[in-house]
């Protein structure tokens, strides 16, 4: 997951810079951000990113104007601007963005360093991406919809927004241990319905050594329902589920679309 929200939160970094304070979520642990989730997932990680891929190929397959919401550390900007595509990537943590690099051939991605919700363009993208567990970081119906807000009014007419939604099975606690990490993740309900507290502790083992890091924010689980109702309401209307088109993730996945006309 990576976030596009999660201000209440406050972790902290016991690597080099133990006990330095974070905003975001993730950006705490940026620097080995990749690393652990090779290193816990495998080739999971890597079959899910080239089945997105593919997916957006189908959507996009000529070179074309992408907005990546949520971007990480470029784990789909990256090879879309290889292949071509102008990604602008919104990502509020400046510790996943020093991560992210520019593709060998394409343009150079535009890194915006914000929430999607504070994110302004004229409309200008033809498709807007809101995967990988994005929307479980906005946690009130307020965020979720400045968000679809912004998304809707930065495409241009016809423009298609690719969205998962995680099942609400994801939202449960794991341990992984291997011979090179130790990653326990807590996610333990709050007070308020469906929203929960994530909290992460890792160990991993890299170049010789073991580090240590922490992260907690909130996440909260929206239905697919409610989901695509706060985006109708921001004009996204639904234009197919293509989650039987995918190999199982934990969620449901789904193709948006601007008014061809443009119109408001």
């Amino acid at each position: 997951m990576t976030g596009t929200d999660g201000r209440r939160n406050a972790p902290t970094h016991a690597g080099d810079n133990s006990g330095a304070a974070v905003t975001v979520p993730h950006d705490s642990w940026a620097e080995v951000y990749d690393d652990v989730s090779a290193a816990d997932f495998g080739r999971l990680y890597t079959a899910m990113t080239n089945d997105t891929l593919r997916v957006v190929r189908r959507l996009l397959p000529s070179p074309g104007e992408v907005l990546d919401v949520g971007a990480g550390t470029g784990r789909l900007a990256t090879p879309l601007g290889e292949a071509g595509h102008r990604v602008v990537a919104v990502e509020p943590s400046a510790g996943m963005l020093a991560q992210m690099r520019d593709p060998v051939q394409g343009p150079p991605i535009e890194r915006r360093r914000c929430h999607i919700g504070d994110f302004e363009s004229a409309p200008r993208f033809d498709l807007a991406l809101c995967v990988f567990t994005v929307v479980s970081y906005l946690v009130d119906e307020a965020a979720l919809r400045a968000a679809f807000r912004r998304i809707s009014g930065s495409m241009r007419p016809g423009g298609q927004v690719l969205v998962d939604v995680p099942a609400r099975a994801l939202f449960t606690s794991r341990r992984r241990r291997t011979a090179r990490i130790e990653r326990t993740v807590d996610i333990m309900p709050t007070a308020v319905p469906d929203v929960f507290t994530y909290r992460e502790g890792i160990r991993l083992q890299r170049h010789g050594a073991w580090r240590c890091y922490r992260d907690e924010f909130p996440l909260r689980w929206w239905s697919a329902r409610a989901v695509l109702d706060v985006a109708a309401s921001e004009g996204l209307q639904t234009a197919r589920c293509i989650t039987d088109e995918l190999p199982p993730t934990g969620g449901e996945w789904w193709v948006l679309r601007t008014d061809m006309t443009g119109a408001p």
